[in-house]
């Protein structure tokens, strides 16, 4: 059946409009009730979660613990193979000494006939006895048994002596002396530093036996001049006629005008060494002779700061070297003895001594070059013994002077007792 055009329409139509008229009986269709519009229910607040607002986001967190060591510390893996250049051959001439599977130190290599220099406290017991079984590990693996061929007290330094020929050495460069802020090294026989860091404090003496003492108080606030405050008991200020309110203005023709000053220059003297001061008094200038005596033990000592151990264990000796710079490499007890290397790979001196938290302790270069000037002998050479034997000669002299004094005081005494009666003769 064919669909005309008309009817298509009809039907197009009739579908998409509904009839609008209807018959008189139909009644219209209530039209269809509008939907309500459904009530939504308010949505609780969240709690609010303290603890959650102060946690920052993961992708921002910060690392922690070995995480933050591993991406800010100075010792990152980056930085220490940075120094492999600079520590390549120095690392051939270090080793690494153990007793009973422990490591107890490094060495230095200072001799080719097997000679080895490390801090002598790690290689002797509490009672000062050699440890037995000490071995030496070099670069290459090898173990080689040590003994003992001569000590240092003043450096704490022990000399040993390994069955070995041809060894690597240390060059000690005495060229330069370093500066505070110069970037440092402790090498080891490993290609990588056991720690890095800086020089802190130039070289000085840490010895204060052989430091002259004068025994005054000072007034620190005065600043242009050197007014003392007080005089110890028994000192060589007292004994050479200083007095509180006297200003010190020259000390072996030496002007001094700050207590800094001062104190170098004193410190720079020796014990029984007579020295002239000129003081300021209030009818005018006087010169007074004094002869200095030894820094009485403990004067001036600081107390062991517990803050010192929070990172780790100490040297058990640490403190007295006559020469020693300090740096702020953080090394273990057992990690001193080895060279210390600046960045051109320059071995500027060894590590002695961790002293406290970030303070260690090296034996600068040209002191070692010295110390070590008969090494081929087996021994140290004791340079010490000079400045010792000049103490020796002042006091001698010092004591002479006192017995002349005493005999003059003597004399003086009978002329005012005047002459003897027969009585005191006879007694």
């Amino acid at each position: 059946m064919k669909t005309t055009p008309i009817l298509a329409a009809t039907l197009l139509f009739g579908i998409a409009f509904p009839p609008l008229l209807r018959a008189d009986n139909e009644k219209p269709a209530a039209p269809p009730a509008a939907e309500e519009p459904k009530k939504e229910e308010p949505k609780k607040p969240e709690k609010f979660d303290e603890q959650k607002s102060k946690q920052p986001d993961k992708e921002k967190e910060e690392p922690k613990g070995p995480a933050a060591h591993d991406k800010y510390s100075r010792e990152t893996a980056e930085i220490l193979k940075a120094w492999e250049p600079a520590l390549e051959e120095v690392r051939r001439a270090t080793v690494k000494l153990t007793c009973g599977g422990k490591d107890i130190a490094f060495g230095c290599a200072v001799h080719e006939n097997g000679f080895i220099v490390t801090k002598a406290s790690e290689v002797f017991d509490k009672k000062g006895v050699f440890l037995t079984g000490i071995e030496a590990c070099f670069p290459e693996g090898l173990r080689i048994p040590v003994k003992l061929a001569d000590t240092h007290r003043p450096y704490d330094l022990a000399l040993l002596k390994v069955e070995a020929r041809g060894l690597r050495v240390v060059t000690w460069d005495e060229s330069i002396t370093p500066e505070p802020g110069t970037f440092l090294a402790a090498a080891t026989p490993l290609r990588m530093p056991a720690a890095v860091g800086v020089l802190s404090v130039m070289p000085r003496s840490l010895d204060d036996s052989h430091k002259g003492w004068l025994g005054v108080d000072l007034d620190k606030a005065c600043e242009k001049e050197i007014k003392i405050i007080g005089i110890s008991a028994g000192s060589p200020a007292s004994k050479a006629g200083l007095v509180s309110d006297d200003i010190i203005k020259s000390i072996d023709g030496k002007i001094v005008t700050t207590v800094d000053e001062f104190k170098l220059t004193v410190s720079s003297l020796r014990p029984y060494q007579t020295v002239k001061i000129i003081v300021k008094r209030e009818k005018g200038d006087r010169e007074l002779d004094a002869t200095l005596a030894p820094r009485p033990q403990g004067l001036g000592a600081l107390a062991e700061d517990p803050r010192n151990k929070m990172s780790g264990s100490l040297s058990e000796n640490r403190r007295g070297y006559p020469d020693a710079m300090q740096h702020d490499l953080v090394l273990e007890p057992n990690q001193v003895g080895g060279p210390l290397v600046n960045l051109d790979g320059k071995v500027v001196g060894m590590n002695i001594a961790r002293s406290g938290r970030i303070e260690c302790y090296a034996i600068p270069s040209k002191t070692l070059k010295n110390l070590l000037a008969k090494v081929g002998e087996g021994r140290f050479s004791h340079p010490e013994l000079d400045a010792l034997r000049e103490e020796r000669k002042n006091a001698e002299a010092a004591l002479e002077r006192v017995k002349k004094d005493l005999e003059a005081l003597t004399g003086r005494i009978k002329e005012a007792e005047g002459p003897a009666t027969p009585a005191e003769e006879k007694k």
